[in-house]
């Protein structure tokens, strides 16, 4: 089987997780050939085996005028299937199209794209890769209740894989734990958050939520904000000011990649204050580190948190509580560590890479 596979967004947070992590289970499967498409900033992320075959697409993500492009590509690799895993549908394709879906945030949280043209692009880009796809994967089933609702889908079009957790996510060693706080100046003990400043991130309600923790906690832990310096965060950062906590609350900048097990194995706590998540990889990820989780009890995390960690209401005052009880209950703490581990170790890559060559499979043979 002869697929193609859109790897211009492999660099990315969230996508291009998902996108490195399915090829690299597909370098073990021998009667697969995928055909990756990339540009010239992603061809060394793309994992080297014989199976894994690059093919240069120095094409814009979002020009809508590339789309035809795309498909001719595609249709000269000799595709028999095209997977894009993101809402981008080439045109001209001679084959089935898959397309994955993680989420609608755009549509439900407007504020997440602040430019009205990159709003306006990605609309007409997410309804047009619906209206073309022969199926859609989605990565949860509150994902896939929004887009069978949104899109008036029928139920035998979407697919629910989960998305899984990378065996590199563990609990780090003092040395690496270490290193990482040193590297990125950070304190200990900390509450850790990790993401993007954007609106349905719900980070101002966590600044809040760590302004109202008795002055004994705030003493002893910082809060430590972990993303890239753009989007929303000048706003947080003076709500932070504007609470009192300002000099409490740190900034880290863009973490690398292999850093984060350390990051997260540093905290003494992970909090994910979200108000919309289309799966939510980082509280799974803190779990396998064994670091005790604190999560928003809306949307997909329920479904992906379960018993791991503890899920309360995306308010400052339940999130404040929530905080306070796990950092003075030492009991409560070992038990998230046990059950958050115990939790994330039911996904992995390697189940969501075989659901979906079932799919592609199922899709060709029709």
């Amino acid at each position: 089987m002869r697929i193609g596979f859109d790897a211009r967004m492999i660099a990315w947070r969230g996508v291009g997780t998902y996108s490195r992590n399915l090829l690299k289970q597909y370098t073990q499967v021998p009667d697969l050939e995928v055909v990756c498409f990339h540009d010239s900033k992603t061809v060394d992320r793309i994992p080297k085996s014989d199976n894994l075959i690059k093919v240069e697409l120095s094409e814009e993500v979002f020009a809508p005028r590339s789309l035809n492009k795309i498909g001719t590509a595609a249709n000269k690799a000799g595709c028999e299937l095209f997977h894009s895993p993101y809402v981008v549908a080439p045109g001209n394709l001679e084959c089935p199209l898959m397309v994955t879906a993680h989420d609608i945030i755009p549509l439900l949280f407007p504020k997440s794209i602040p430019s009205f043209w990159t709003r306006r692009t990605y609309k007409g880009l997410l309804a047009d890769a619906i209206q073309k796809a022969d199926h859609i994967i989605t990565v949860s089933t509150v994902s896939q209740s929004y887009l069978l609702a949104h899109f008036n889908l029928p139920l035998s079009r979407v697919s629910v894989i989960l998305d899984g957790v990378g065996h590199e996510f563990g609990p780090r060693s003092d040395e690496e734990v270490n290193a990482v706080c040193q590297k990125y100046e950070l304190g200990r003990p900390n509450i850790l958050w990790l993401g993007e400043f954007i609106a349905h991130k719900n980070v101002t309600a966590l600044v809040s939520a760590f302004s109202g923790l008795s002055t004994r906690i705030r003493s002893h832990h910082k809060l430590v904000l972990a993303g890239e310096l753009s989007g929303d965060w000048k706003e947080v950062k003076k709500e932070a000011v504007r609470r009192g906590v300002g000099d409490l609350v740190h900034f880290t900048g863009f973490i690398e990649e292999p850093d984060l097990p350390a990051l997260y194995s540093a905290a003494d706590l992970f909090c994910f204050p979200s108000l919309y998540e289309g799966f939510g990889l980082p509280p799974l990820e803190a779990m396998a580190c064994g670091t005790p989780v604190v999560c928003s009890n809306s949307s997909s995390l329920p479904e992906v948190v379960g018993d791991g960690g503890l899920l309360v209401a995306p308010r400052s005052a339940a999130l404040s509580a929530a905080i306070t009880e796990v950092l003075t209950n030492d009991n409560l703490r070992q038990r998230l560590r046990r059950r958050g581990q115990a939790r994330a170790a039911l996904f992995s890559w390697e189940n969501a890479a075989g659901k979906t060559l079932d799919l592609y499979r199922e899709i060709v043979k029709d």
